[in-house]
């Protein structure tokens, strides 16, 4: 069922039933040309067929923007709101947290200890035993539009499928790098972007501060790290993001309850 609804849904199938049909025109014209005025209007509509689907195929086969012209979009909403954490006095590195509505967010401790199960709706928490930032992922927009488009699925319980989730989604998907691994023990993930696309996000953020990376962190490290926290069902922070030349480094520290 899902193959039926995504072939209906691709930009190819209307081309490909035009041509189709395109193709059955042309063949009925061939066995019953007589000449006439009958037959001349069936190879006119088979023409046209097979122009429409021309047409309707080299409108579908658009080439995305380049990675140059777009890898500056997220950098102002990350270094904005790692400015206003650093004004109000919040230097913590962010922990992302899948919640059990489906809600992704990121939280940044003020005070020590255990993170609780934090108020929903609610930025600055101060209670008795903990207080802190919570605020939407950045990667939220993006995790709902993949699941909804059927591009990603977090694995359960299965460490190698989970890093096979971010391999696929990360390479095949978005297309953001060209070879992606993933390193994992009970502590902590490390992922590696080899071919990173998204250079100059990495190299704006860094040079107002490498803290933004892991106080707030883009779009990307935010999704992987989204991915890590359905996937493993624990609290996932953000430890470091390096990029050498055109690799990216990503480590996440699993902090899960003993």
């Amino acid at each position: 069922m899902k193959f039926k609804n995504s072939m209906l849904a691709s930009v190819y199938f209307a081309p490909i039933i035009l041509f189709i049909a395109a193709i059955l025109t042309f063949t009925v014209y061939v066995f019953t040309n007589r000449s006439d005025m009958t037959s001349a209007l069936l190879l006119l509509i088979g023409f046209m067929l097979l122009i429409t689907g021309i047409l309707l195929l080299t409108l579908a086969d658009k080439t995305p923007l380049p990675a140059k012209l777009t890898e500056l979009l997220p950098i102002a909403g990350s270094l904005n709101l790692a400015t206003l954490l650093a004004d109000l006095g919040v230097t913590s590195n962010t922990i992302h947290r899948h919640l059990s509505d489906g809600d992704y967010i990121q939280i940044n401790p003020v005070s020590g200890g255990v993170i609780p199960s934090l108020p929903a709706g609610v930025t600055f928490i101060t209670t008795e035993d903990w207080e802190g930032v919570q605020y939407h992922s950045l990667a939220e927009p993006l995790m709902r539009q993949l699941k909804s488009a059927d591009k990603l699925q977090v694995p359960a319980d299965n460490q190698e499928l989970l890093a096979t989730c971010i391999t696929e989604v990360m390479k095949d998907t978005l297309s953001l790098a060209e070879k992606v691994t993933v390193d994992r023990n009970d502590k902590s993930v490390i992922v590696t972007l080899d071919g990173f696309s998204l250079k100059k996000t990495c190299t704006y953020l860094q040079g107002e501060s490498p803290k933004c990376c892991t106080m707030v962190g883009c779009p990307v490290c935010s999704l992987m790290g989204a991915i890590l926290a359905e996937g493993e069902r624990c609290d996932v922070q953000s430890d470091s993001a390096l990029r050498n030349g055109s690799t990216l480094t990503v480590s996440y520290s699993l902090l899960k309850q003993q």
